[in-house]
């Protein structure tokens, strides 16, 4: 299977992106009356293969793409890392899942697999899922969801190393296919790192 956003799949996307790096110096204060920075800094547009989608993405952040594997499973899929973490990566994934894709049976699978845990638990010691949400995206219909887990930062070691993650997902079904749009971030950077994933999101074009 290609990339199943599942626990143990963004962990090791997570753990392969992440580094640390010093805190930028404060800035100096904003002259009176002046427009607050914008969260993210400078944007730009970025189109995926095919014309499948459309959206602007942080000039700041990496990009990360798999053309080939995405032609082969029928997920096509942008990859955007902030330029500083910590422990654990800042990301947001735009994607696309054809109908023919190899991972999910339609957008129900995907939120059934990914709305709970392996054994259907949406509450345990390490995770919470809150309820799907059923929401409006541009006028189009679409699904929230928002979960909590805490995973290991080096599953190919014994090391029980571990981060608090919070993820935030929107998932809109096509014709063909459905989108998904997902922010994972630890948890205490969430909120700040959160209106740069809401931009990318409002400013997303997919087919109908």
């Amino acid at each position: 299977m290609k990339k199943i956003i599942s626990s143990i799949l963004l962990l090791g996307l997570a753990a392969g992106f992440a580094r640390a790096q010093a805190a930028p110096q404060a800035a100096a204060p904003a002259a009176a009356g002046a427009a607050a920075p914008e969260p993210g800094g400078k944007f730009k547009k970025y189109s995926m293969d095919h014309g499948y989608f459309s959206c602007m993405i942080p000039v700041s952040w990496s990009i990360n793409r798999e053309k080939e594997r995405d032609e082969d499973y029928k997920i096509f899929e942008v990859q955007l890392l902030a330029p500083k973490s910590d422990k654990s990566a800042i990301s947001i994934f735009v994607s696309y899942y054809a109908a023919e894709n190899e991972d999910f049976d339609g957008y129900e699978d995907f939120i059934d697999r990914n709305s709970a845990n392996a054994l259907g638990e949406t509450k345990s010691e390490r995770e919470n899922y809150e309820p799907v949400r059923k929401i409006k995206l541009w006028g189009r219909r679409a699904f929230e969801l928002v979960r909590e887990k805490m995973v290991y930062l080096h599953p190919e070691s014994k090391s029980d190393e571990s981060a608090q993650i919070k993820e935030k997902m929107y998932i809109l079904p096509a014709k063909q296919g459905f989108y998904v749009m997902h922010f994972s971030s630890p948890k205490d950077a969430f909120q700040e790192n959160l209106p740069v994933f809401e931009r990318v999101a409002k400013s997303f074009k997919g087919k109908p």
